[in-house]
């Protein structure tokens, strides 16, 4: 079962256009990242899933109910996470675990004290006296608490040190692995590396490319060759033309090479040179972040 499938999703900020038709599915038991610049409508896509956002055009299917139902019925299976959190901040996160087991049926208050102790939130101070990142850390253990099949999480990092961060990553990979899905937002590469297994880009309204982000990495390729001296004369130009090579860089005896798919005729060009070392290794998901959506992560 798809846990998430959008089809030409039209919605606007007032006369602006943010999606243009955009079209994603997130496959049951993934955690699948939603990558875009700020202002590219990521958020806007993850409300108007929930019917929080209006939308002008196109369809959305949550898990097995039907086209574009909103309102109980799936806020009763989905839960959503915002930019920064949502915490009521004059109640303490047992309060708070409280209203949780009143509304959700499959509400698990081990799960939420298990996530609130892996990401250090305190239990019985008001959420508005909390730091951000504890705020965050409430939302999410809430969140995770639920017991939802579906989780939208929205810049679910901000705020989190990098310890947190990997928590979060593990109590994330615990969720999918019992076969729930979880769709969040971020621009921050790093971070989604070690979050998701999917990405789905998205530019220009649009979706532009989804991808298993082990796929996308292996389809380039960064080999770095060490050689015994300075490089001869002619010998770039004779590895800028073999096949899938992208770019070549050359300082002193270090060489550098991108390419396209694997790496075997590039290897073989390099044997002729009988280089010290030779190591490749996969694009960094940054770099394919700047190819697919024209700017830095």
């Amino acid at each position: 079962m798809t846990a998430l499938q959008v089809a030409g999703l039209v919605a606007r900020h007032g006369r602006r256009t943010v999606l243009r038709g955009a079209d994603l599915q997130v496959p049951q038991g993934s955690i699948t990242a939603l990558l875009g610049q700020n202002g590219s409508g990521k958020s806007t896509l993850m409300r108007s899933v929930l019917g929080l956002h209006p939308r002008q055009g196109g369809t959305v299917r949550v898990l097995d109910l039907p086209e574009n139902v909103t309102g109980p019925q799936v806020r009763g299976r989905v839960t959503y996470v915002p930019t920064g959190g949502a915490v009521m901040p004059q109640e303490t996160a047992r309060t708070h675990f409280e209203f949780g087991r009143r509304i959700y049926p499959r509400w698990s208050l081990e799960r939420a004290l298990e996530s609130a102790a892996d990401l250090h939130v305190p239990l019985d101070q008001r959420a508005g006296r909390l730091s951000t990142g504890q705020r965050m850390g409430l939302a999410l253990a809430y969140a995770l608490g639920s017991s939802t099949e579906l989780l939208l999480l929205d810049e679910p990092t901000n705020g989190l040190d990098p310890d947190h961060r990997r928590r979060l990553a593990q109590l994330l990979v615990a969720y999918a692995s019992n076969g729930n899905s979880v769709l969040l937002s971020s621009h921050v590469l790093p971070e989604v590396e070690g979050l998701a297994d999917r990405g789905a880009f998205l530019r220009g309204g649009r979706i532009i490319l989804e991808a298993d982000l082990d796929d996308l990495r292996a389809q380039h390729t960064i080999v770095q060759a060490i050689l015994p001296d300075v490089l001869p004369a002619g010998a770039i130009q004779r590895l800028r033309a073999v096949p899938g090579v992208q770019d070549c860089e050359v300082q002193g005896r270090t060489l550098t090479v991108q390419v396209q798919g694997e790496p075997g005729a590039l290897l073989a060009a390099l044997a002729d040179l009988k280089p010290v070392d030779v190591q490749s290794k996969p694009q960094p998901l940054a770099d394919a972040y700047a190819d697919l959506l024209g700017g830095a992560a």
